[in-house]
């Protein structure tokens, strides 16, 4: 039969991860420090047990045969010669003496057998033990140079079903230093302890939403030596504790905005674009349903834009347009919206405005475009735009009719005169009505 079973010498023990479904992975651990320190202790103790109990038994026996040979007396002289069996008597003493010698021979090996074992014992919890430390510290190595940060938390204190404080365990120099502390100030510490610093802070609540789901993940914005950063932070259960992973994504956020920004931003104007006006021309229309107000969209087209293309070269042309773009800006109010939608074509959303600030607008638009443009410091050259205005809900309630009909009434008012704008209306005989010839 077999008394011991070998276990796995993997250096560290194995966490067990409880999902949110509420099913354990369980697995084996392989003993501690704190086993490998007690073994030993242990080992000579039972050790110094035994030999005390040997010892107990000697005396014992000793004096168990000292009172059976005073009670014997003298052994007779019968005059037997040499070589001759003696009394019965002193056979069994004597053969009880030699059973006592074989069997004290016998508990002082089993003591020393048992202290081997506990030294091999002991030797190989130290060697395990120190693998361990040193694969922990290997890890919590790579962890830093991969500049992510680890926490091991347990719970201390639990409230109401609920987890209300945590202790730090352990943690690398990373994990430390995103939490805002010193490694040495952080372990052995509670969380209850250090609400104050604004790398903890918040993270209470993250801890005990962890303990109860199985995970929780989230990005918050917190401050490092005076600079604002944008820290990522994961946090496991595991058996009864808590692995928090955290990272530093502020360069990856600053790259996603700088990408964000390149892919709504037009890059000659450096106004919004079309994808931008995709975006926001929805939110706007939402916005104002839920306020009940009013929204205009003007479609503005830029008259002679091809003659200056013609005439001046594509080089004029981006100027006359970077001007343009100018103006409009200058020309609508500041919670107003100016896109390009492309080529010689802007948008403007006009939010909480009515008839009179619409056509207000509008006329302003022209005039200031009705001034010379000077191009590529060397020509000069004057437009004026075409401008189709939709107002919501009246012609649309979504953002594709409202930019269709502003469309639509841009081309009525180009086709019209130049230097125009007009309000978009289905009846036959309203684009007429609906042209306003622009102020000289």
């Amino acid at each position: 039969m077999l008394f011991f079973r070998k276990h796995s010498s993997a250096p560290f023990p194995r966490l067990v991860a409880t999902h949110p479904g509420g099913q354990r992975v369980s697995s084996r651990h392989s003993p501690g420090p704190a086993m490998a320190t007690l073994v030993w202790p242990l080992a000579c103790g039972l050790a110094g047990m035994a030999l005390w109990l040997s010892l107990q038994w000697w005396d014992i026996n000793n004096a168990a045969l000292s009172d059976a040979e005073a009670a014997l007396g003298p052994e007779p002289e019968t005059g037997n010669p040499p070589g001759k069996a003696t009394s019965p008597a002193s056979a069994m003493l004597a053969r009880y003496r030699e059973l006592v010698h074989q069997h004290l021979f016998i508990a002082n090996m089993l003591l020393f057998a048992l202290g081997l074992g506990g030294m091999a014992l002991a030797v190989r919890l130290d060697k395990r033990r120190q693998l361990a430390e040193q694969m922990r510290g290997a890890c919590l190595k790579a962890m830093d140079a991969g500049k992510e940060g680890l926490l091991i938390l347990l719970p201390v204190r639990q409230h109401g079903g609920r987890f209300t404080d945590f202790i730090i365990q352990d943690c690398n120099e990373r994990g430390a230093e995103h939490a805002g502390l010193a490694r040495c100030d952080l372990l052995g510490r509670r969380l209850g302890e250090l609400r104050d610093s604004e790398g903890i802070a918040g993270l209470v609540q993250a801890c005990s939403h962890a303990m109860a789901a199985g995970s929780h993940e989230e990005e918050l914005e917190t401050t490092r030596n005076g600079q604002r950063i944008c820290l990522h932070r994961r946090l496991l259960r595991a058996d009864a504790g808590l692995v928090i992973l955290l990272r530093d994504v502020s360069e990856t956020r600053a790259n996603q905005d700088v990408l964000m920004k390149m892919a709504h931003v037009d890059a000659l104007t450096g106004l919004p674009n079309r994808l931008w006006l995709t975006n926001f021309l929805p939110r706007a229309i939402e916005s104002a349903a839920a306020n009940a107000s009013s929204l205009a969209v003007l479609f503005i087209d830029l008259d002679n834009f091809k003659s200056v293309n013609d005439t001046f070269g594509h080089d004029a042309g981006d100027a006359l347009l970077v001007a343009a773009a100018g103006r409009l800006a200058a020309a609508v109010r500041t919670e107003d919206k100016l896109a390009r939608l492309g080529g010689d074509e802007f948008v403007i959303v006009l939010a909480q405005a009515d008839h009179a600030e619409i056509v207000q607008i509008a006329r302003r638009i022209n005039n200031t475009l009705a001034e010379d443009f000077l191009l590529n410091d060397r020509q000069c050259c004057r437009t004026q735009a075409s401008i189709g205005i939709s107002l919501y809900p009246q012609d649309g309630t979504c953002a594709a009719p409202l930019l269709r009909n502003a469309d639509l009434a841009m081309y009525t008012a180009k086709s019209s005169g130049k230097g125009r704008h007009a309000f978009h209306d289905a009846s036959p005989a309203a684009p007429a009505n609906a042209l306003q010839p622009a102020e000289a």
